[in-house]
C-alpha cells in the first residue's frame, strides 16, 4: 500500500499534516500486531509524527490486540511528547461516536475530554 500511495501521491505531503491530530483505528481485520507494527512504520516514515500535535486511535474490534496495538505505538512513535490516546469508540468498536473531519478540536487528556470548535 505505501508503493501505491507513493507513485499515484495519495497520502498527503507532511507539511499538510502540520498541527493536525492523526486519527487511526484498525478496522474489522483485527491485523496481527506484526501486521499493526508495519503499518505504523509506514506512517512513521512519512515523517508526520514529527508534525502532528496528537494521535487519537480507536478501540480494536472486540478488543482484539488492545494492548499489543499500544505497545506498538509507543515502540515505533518513540516521542514522549506526542499525545496519544488510545481506545475511542470510533470506528468498528461499539458504541461508535461520531469524530468530524477538518474541524479544528482540541484533546484534553487530564479530563478525557475531545472538543471540537465551529
Amino acid at each position: 500500500m505505501p508503493l501505491l500511495c507513493n507513485k499515484y501521491r495519495l497520502f498527503p505531503d507532511k507539511e499538510d499534516w502540520a498541527g493536525k491530530i492523526l486519527l487511526l483505528e484498525s478496522s474489522e481485520e483485527k491485523m496481527s500486531p506484526e501486521k499493526y507494527r508495519k503499518a505504523v512504520m509506514a506512517l512513521k516514515e512519512t515523517g508526520i509524527f514529527d508534525v502532528i500535535s496528537g494521535i487519537l486511535i480507536g478501540k480494536p474490534m472486540d478488543g482484539t490486540y488492545e494492548q499489543e496495538y499500544k505497545q506498538v505505538l509507543v515502540d515505533v512513535i518513540d516521542n514522549s511528547h506526542l499525545p496519544i490516546v488510545c481506545n475511542i469508540n470510533i470506528g468498528h468498536a461499539q458504541p461508535r461516536c461520531i469524530i468530524p473531519f477538518g474541524v479544528d478540536a482540541t484533546v484534553d487528556i487530564d479530563h478525557q475530554v475531545i472538543r471540537f470548535t465551529n
